[in-house]
């Protein structure tokens, strides 16, 4: 008897995994109200297991470490490593050493002051440069960077206002952390579509090419023209293959800075242009371009699959007119083989009663002497012959017209 008052289902073989997704990375907690958030994310990662040192692991999703000076949290993503270092101050040389062992290139690094309310200093971190930020969701919070790397390989944020508890404090370092993280990886897919523009616009124009070459009428130059747009799907399906990921990755990674954006939820401080107001301005242009050559790709690639179309289409209508012409011909030969073979049939009468007509001369000769010479009867004789031997042609003639 079941007495925890469920009614007993079988779970789902699912259900445990897709529960541990939900909390795989838990909430980041900064109980300081000053403090320093340090993020490195580390891409090109090697595949052998062996260059992976400890405490990290490819095969972890999360891992958590409290080191001596603070807190060390290592996030593994599909594309890249986030390491993320939490203490009242900057990371010292012993979280430093653990941090150097991460395998993989830089591609972003973010460096987040957390500061109480009341706090005056951002002019003093960035000095004369140009500040971007805003007001941040909540009263009084107040966000602020110059997005430019220093000397630590870092671009620097600041982060200043009352909170009600660490976790509301850790919600906006994290969305700061993603932005910078989101906003880099955006923008992978832009080197790659610039090296590659040239190679496309070589095949919009042997494009072009190949669909004038279309309306010519010579056999020859429409064979050349399905074997050139041929070529060209081939090499378009391996341009677009080699770059499907990387651009649809980019607009991916653009979703979520936009997501992270959005949920800063910033107002204007004065004049100040905020984040938002930046990352619009001069990351959104880069997502286009890619998203422009996207669109290319697949203009060429419907242009040449209407290409080979028409060129099918031209196909099938010489092949029709071929055959047209062929069976044109064969009419014309088959009523050339009725008149030859009634002229043989015609011949072929002539030449049998010729024949029967002798041998009926040399019978009538072998008999005894009749009053009307032989030449005579068979004379007599020819057209009874000539309708015989036509009757008996005849229906042989039909006999094999029947099997």
């Amino acid at each position: 008897m079941n007495t925890t008052g469920q009614p007993g289902f079988e779970q789902c073989a699912e259900r445990a995994d897709i529960q541990a997704e939900a909390h795989a990375r838990p909430p980041l907690a900064v109980e300081f109200e000053s403090a320093e958030v340090w993020n490195w994310v580390l891409y090109d990662l090697p595949d052998d297991p062996a260059a992976w040192q400890t405490p990290y692991d490819p095969a972890c999703r999360h891992k958590v470490l409290e080191l001596a000076g603070g807190q060390l949290r290592i996030e593994r993503h599909t594309e890249f490593v986030s390491v993320t270092w939490l203490g009242n101050g900057p990371p010292d040389a012993e979280s430093l050493r653990v941090i150097g062992t991460c395998p993989g290139r830089q591609l972003a690094g973010a460096r987040v002051l957390v500061r109480p309310a009341g706090w005056e200093g951002v002019a003093d971190v960035f000095g004369p440069g140009r500040i971007f930020g805003g007001m941040a969701r909540f009263t009084g919070v107040e966000v602020a960077t110059d997005f430019q790397i220093g000397a630590d390989q870092m671009v620097t944020y600041t982060l200043s206002g009352n909170f009600e508890d660490a976790f509301a404090r850790g919600r906006l370092v994290k969305r700061l952390v993603d932005l910078e993280t989101y906003r880099m990886a955006a923008l992978l897919g832009l080197p790659v579509v610039r090296q590659s523009t040239p190679a496309l616009q070589s095949l919009e124009v042997r494009t072009g090419v190949a669909m004038r070459a279309l309306s010519s009428s010579e056999d020859e130059t429409l064979a050349a023209s399905i074997r050139e747009i041929s070529a060209l799907l081939a090499e378009v399906g391996a341009l677009r293959e080699g770059l499907r990921y990387r651009i649809a990755a980019s607009k991916a990674y653009y979703d979520v800075v936009s997501d992270r954006l959005a949920s800063l939820a910033e107002a204007p401080i004065g004049q100040r242009q905020t984040l938002k107001g930046f990352v619009d301005h001069r990351l959104a242009p880069a997502i286009k371009t890619v998203g422009a050559f996207d669109r290319r790709i697949s203009d060429v690639s419907a242009t040449l699959s209407d290409a080979m179309a028409l060129a099918r289409t031209r196909l099938e209508q010489t092949s029709q007119e071929y055959n047209q012409a062929l069976l044109v011909s064969m009419e014309k030969r088959a009523r050339q083989q009725v008149h030859l073979g009634q002229a043989v049939e015609g011949l072929s009468v002539a030449a049998i009663s010729y024949y029967v007509v002798g041998l009926i001369g040399v019978l009538i000769k072998s008999l005894p002497h009749f009053a009307v010479s032989v030449p005579v009867l068979q004379a007599i004789s020819v057209p009874a012959v000539i309708a015989l031997v036509w009757w008996n042609v005849r229906r042989a003639k039909a006999r094999v017209e029947k099997v």
